[in-house]
C-alpha cells in the first residue's frame, strides 16, 4: 500500500508490504512535516511477524515523541527502548529547511540514497550489527541539498531500487501507485521503502 506524505517543502511515497503470509509486517516508517524540518526513518524489527512488530513499535515511538532532537540522540533514545525486545535495524533522517541540509543517523542495513539534479548521488555506507539496548557507538553525517533532490530509504527486504532516472523524471506523487513498485523489486521479506522529493 502507498501512503502520500506533502507539505509545501517535502513530498514523500510510502510503500509498505508485510511478508507473504504474515498477518502483520516487522517493518515501520514514519514521516513527521514540521515548520522548519522533516523527519524520516525506517525500522526493520529483527525477524519478520509479531517480534519484529513489537520492536519496530518501540522504535517509532520514541522517534514520533523525539523528533525535535538530534538523529544521533533520536537513535540513542531507539537502542533504550529496545532493551529486552528482539532488536531492531533503522535509518533516520532530518531534512534541515534553513541551513538546506540532510542530516543522517544509521545502524543496520536500512539504506539510504539522495540524488542531486546535477546527477551527483550520495550514499552513506551502514553501519554493521543492530540495537537491541547495548551501548553503541553511533555516527552522524549531514550534507546539503539542492532543490529537486530525490532520495530513497528502504529495508532490506528491496532488493531492486527504482532507478536514478525513474524517481528525477516523476510528473508527480499522485503517479505513485502500487503499480509503480514492480514485484520484482521486491525480495521474500518485509518490505518498506520511502521516495522522497525535495522542493
Amino acid at each position: 500500500m502507498v501512503t502520500i506524505y506533502r507539505d509545501e517543502k517535502v513530498e514523500v511515497a510510502a510503500f509498505e508490504q508485510a511478508k507473504q503470509g504474515n498477518a502483520c509486517s516487522g517493518d515501520m516508517h514514519t514521516v513527521i512535516h514540521q515548520t522548519d524540518y522533516a523527519v524520516c526513518a525506517v525500522i526493520d524489527g529483527l525477524g519478520s511477524g509479531e517480534g519484529a512488530r513489537k520492536s519496530a513499535t518501540a522504535a517509532l515511538g520514541v522517534i514520533e515523541a523525539h523528533h525535535h532532537k538530534s538523529v544521533d540522540q533520536m537513535v540513542e533514545l531507539c537502542n533504550g527502548a529496545l532493551s529486552n525486545k528482539r532488536g531492531a535495524v533503522l535509518t533516520v533522517i532530518k531534512i534541515d529547511y534553513s541551513k538546506g541540509e540532510v542530516r543522517y543517523c544509521n545502524f543496520g542495513n536500512v539504506g539510504f540514497i539522495m540524488y542531486m539534479p546535477d546527477g551527483r548521488m550520495i550514499q552513506p555506507i551502514p553501519s554493521r550489527g543492530y540495537l537491541s539496548g547495548k551501548k553503541q557507538q553511533l555516527r552522524m553525517s549531514s550534507f546539503p541539498y539542492v532543490s529537486g533532490s530525490s532520495f530513497l530509504l528502504y529495508s532490506d527486504g528491496v532488493k531492486k531500487k527504482p532507478t536514478k532516472e525513474k524517481l528525477m523524471k516523476l510528473p508527480s506523487f499522485d503517479a505513485i501507485t502500487d503499480t509503480y513498485f514492480s514485484s520484482d523489486y521486491f525480495a521474500s521479506d518485509d518490505v518498506t521503502m520511502l521516495i522522497g522529493k525535495l522542493h
